[in-house]
């Protein structure tokens, strides 16, 4: 309360607004991949809002170490590549880091090789978000 007795005559306060975090990572069903030509899969991060200083990290973990295997046990291998390069990731990669807005990263996957045997060849990756520094 200020009144006339107060000196001076004013009062400080404490303005507050807060913003909570907020992200949405959006990542493929699936992949199917191809002889022909590599299969392309967009990892996106958008509507980020998150402390300054800190990213949204996605990494790529292969189940399988980037093998595709059959029921009987064949296998065959594919890479993966992020956007432009021509180097392959290694299992575990960061493939996307975003600090704010709206990123977006291409991943390439392709065959490495012959296959042998014909076959359904099945392997799994898992996307996992992060936010950290």
């Amino acid at each position: 309360q200020i009144g006339p007795s107060t000196t001076p005559p004013s009062k400080a306060i404490d303005v507050t607004y807060t913003v909570n975090p907020s992200y949405t990572v959006t990542i493929p069903a699936n992949i199917t991949l191809n002889t022909a030509a590599p299969s392309t899969a967009t990892v996106t991060a958008t509507d980020v809002t998150i402390p300054n200083g800190q990213k949204v990290r996605v990494t790529l973990n292969s189940k399988n170490n980037f093998y595709v295997i059959t029921n009987e046990g064949a296998r065959g291998t594919y890479t993966v590549k992020k956007d432009n390069s021509t180097t392959p990731i290694s299992n575990g990669a960061t493939v996307m880091e975003a600090n704010y807005c709206t990123k977006s990263t291409d991943l390439t996957f392709a065959i490495d090789g012959n296959v042998t045997y014909s076959g359904t060849y099945t392997g799994q990756v898992t996307f996992n978000v992060s936010v950290g520094n």
